[in-house]
């Protein structure tokens, strides 16, 4: 009797084992763009509270966080808004071929203070006189592009001079752009429409018209081809498509499907993309 004890004990150790609730002690590292901030937190504190594991987070712009992934070529998962971007990873070596997957879509919107006191309810009341804007630096954030190809499409010359000028800074990435708004340093952004699920009591959304969205972004997470630990950055991919990490975005605001993206517009856009802007843009 005692021998089938141990071996019904030895065989409950190895099956918890690899069913991953020992990783206690290993590491992963994620290099994250900043669009996910507020949702990614709430998921890699779940997952180490499942797994046991140490999940360091490195939140920044698409632009640094690709050069950072080039000069030290760590890192265990890389995670990006559009998939231009993640293609261009893959063809730089950076990440594993067909480990990509998606995680959420979000839509380009203006966002504003709560209650919205300045009143803007269009792109072009962003041109009239003493409306401070911020927008995402474009040569390195992917709404920073997005930001400034909606404003060179959807406005004329005379209304593209006028919103310049009201341009009072750019911010490095997403979440300090956000950041500005919520400290009301800012009266508008060129943001995302799941800002206003990031600080509820501080920021409101104001759509814009569906001919001016030109393309949206979606999530997407991919091993990298330095990752140190593959199981383990397995789970973590395969945790980002559970129910519980979808319920995290959703609480966000962030869309499941390009289906709701779409409806939500009231149009089908392109994912991802790119825009080649003047060098001078930045220029007021």
């Amino acid at each position: 009797m005692r021998g089938k004890i141990t071996i019904l004990v030895t065989v409950l150790c190895i099956s918890f084992f690899f069913t991953g609730a020992g990783q206690a002690g290993e590491k992963l590292m994620i290099m994250c763009g900043a669009a996910f901030k507020m949702p990614m937190e709430e998921i890699v504190d779940a997952f180490m509270k499942q797994t046991g594991a140490e999940v360091n987070v490195s939140y920044a712009a698409v632009g640094p966080l690709m050069s950072q992934i080039t000069l030290s070529r760590r890192g265990d998962v890389f995670i990006a808004p559009s998939p231009d971007i993640m293609n261009k990873a893959e063809k730089r070596g950076h990440v594993i071929p067909r480990s990509t997957r998606n995680m959420g879509y979000f839509v380009p919107s203006i966002n504003v203070q709560k209650g919205n006191p300045k009143g803007i309810k269009s792109l072009k009341d962003m041109t009239k006189p003493g409306v401070r804007i911020a927008l995402a630096n474009p040569e390195t954030v992917f709404v920073g592009m997005l930001g400034v190809e909606i404003v060179d499409k959807g406005l004329s010359a005379r209304e593209r001079e006028l919103f310049r000028k009201n341009i009072v800074t750019y911010a490095e990435d997403f979440s300090k752009l956000a950041a500005l708004l919520a400290l009301e340093k800012v009266d508008a952004i060129i943001g995302f429409g799941y800002l206003k699920g990031w600080f509820p009591d501080k920021i409101d959304t104001v759509k814009l018209r569906k001919e001016e969205i030109l393309r949206i972004g979606v999530g997407q997470a991919a091993l990298l081809n330095y990752t140190e630990n593959r199981p383990l950055a397995e789970r973590f991919l395969g945790f980002l498509d559970s129910k519980e990490s979808r319920d995290i975005f959703k609480k966000y605001h962030y869309f499941a499907t390009l289906e709701e993206a779409g409806a939500w517009i009231g149009a089908s856009k392109p994912v991802g993309g790119g825009y080649l802007f003047p060098r001078d843009w930045m220029e007021n």
